[in-house]
């Protein structure tokens, strides 16, 4: 990769702030890793996400979150692919007799826009832990969180949240009309399947607000730009510290997770659970050092153009089903932000309570603990399953997660 080539992922990033990314030779992510050619498909188009899972689910999961990060512009937000689908809040309008807008259309032609939000659960657990993040510059306020259980050192850890669904969740949220309160309670009452279509995917990302933290994008420690991805949202400078992806390739989804290797945002990273990735790190397990990148991984992510930054993420483990029982976590999502013990997080079981009652009582009622393990059965046939989506949860009227109209 030639100089001017790593020059050109320079961001300028808005409200007059520039990150230097200019990264000499021996620093790029791809020195000194001996990349493997890639195989016919990530020729073909690494940006197109799977459609059938690999022998090695850690392969999958890359297969996914690359093509989900894979380039859109370099100058201006949408920085990536997933930043183009819809957010959540725009899923589920808060007045649900103005019928559903489905802004994500817009994407393409300049409209996408960062909506940020406060950890749902997190909220759930300690509402007191709301704090608004003031909009610099004309930007608006982002209503966000303090972490639930911050780091030592960072007690007044601020993080922020976005929830995005990629088309084909969109549409069949939409064309099933769950996008509502009414609805879903009438695919209770009917019993119905709710079954999401393969390959829907949705991501979960969480920002630190890096001021929260005493730092600020004009005087970054040395190499920090190339080590985790930032964005100026509003005036202000955040980093993105943790993402959990979610695919329909299986019946009881893809759970994956990642971090950055940065030891100022992610100090937890696979200390207390560890991380397996036996696909896209050397070693495969680690319980907190940094690890490099495969000749394979490093293929995928040369052959999707990705910015330098991105090369230091890893991925924290994957999930598919409830055995063993089986333990994942992200150390920012669920446990810095979220407050949830390590020991006590799973995500297939936690998101297997999603669910719905014939009268429109939603399941985030039955989620008394962080389940861990076989799910629960439902309280009576009243109710039916979600296929693990938690998002159904802010449906209007009466979302236990926004504002909805009367």
């Amino acid at each position: 990769m030639s100089l001017a080539k790593i020059a050109s992922t320079v961001k300028i990033l808005a409200i007059g702030f520039t990150l230097a990314m200019v990264i000499p030779l021996g620093q790029h992510p791809l020195a000194g890793v001996a990349v493997a050619k890639a195989d016919d498909a990530y020729q073909l188009n690494p940006c197109a996400a799977p459609t059938q899972i690999s022998p090695n689910i850690a392969e999958t999961a890359w297969q996914l979150w690359v093509a989900a990060t894979c380039p859109v512009n370099q100058s201006r937000y949408p920085y990536v692919v997933w930043e183009n689908w819809i957010e959540q809040a725009q899923m589920y309008p808060p007045d649900p007799s103005k019928g559903l807008v489905v802004p994500n259309a817009r994407a393409a032609s300049g409209g996408a826009i960062h909506l940020l939000h406060g950890s749902e659960l997190a909220l759930a657990k300690n509402p007191t832990l709301a704090t608004v993040v003031p909009g610099l510059f004309g930007g608006a306020d982002e209503n966000c969180n303090r972490a639930g259980a911050p780091p030592p050192g960072e007690p007044n850890l601020v993080i922020c949240e976005e929830v995005r669904l990629n088309g084909l969740t969109e549409d069949y949220v939409a064309g099933t009309n769950l996008w509502n309160r009414p609805g879903q309670a009438q695919a209770a009452a009917d019993r119905a399947q709710i079954q999401f279509s393969p390959p829907s995917i949705e991501v979960k990302a969480d920002w630190i607000e890096l001021s929260s933290i005493g730092l600020d994008c004009s005087t970054l420690p040395p190499g920090f730009a190339q080590s985790v991805h930032i964005e100026i949202i509003n005036g202000h400078c955040f980093a993105l510290a943790g993402f959990n992806l979610m695919s329909k390739l299986l019946d009881q989804w893809i759970w994956a997770t990642f971090e950055p290797q940065n030891s100022i945002t992610n100090p937890e990273r696979c200390q207390v659970l560890g991380c397996t990735d036996t696909f896209g790190s050397k070693p495969a397990v680690t319980h907190g050092a940094d690890t490099k990148l495969t000749p394979q991984l490093a293929a995928l992510m040369a052959a999707a153009d990705l910015a330098p930054e991105w090369y230091n993420y890893r991925l924290d483990g994957v999930q598919t089903d409830f055995f063993k029982p089986k333990l994942l976590e992200n150390s920012i999502v669920e446990a810095e932000n979220a407050g949830i013990p390590l020991t006590q997080s799973s995500c297939i079981t936690c998101h297997s309570v999603s669910s719905v009652k014939s009268d429109g009582t939603d399941g985030i009622t039955l989620l008394t603990s962080n389940p861990v393990g076989l799910p629960k059965p439902l309280p009576s046939k009243a109710w039916i399953r979600r296929d693990f989506v938690w998002s159904l949860t802010e449906a209007c009227p009466n979302s236990p997660f926004q504002s909805c109209a009367p």
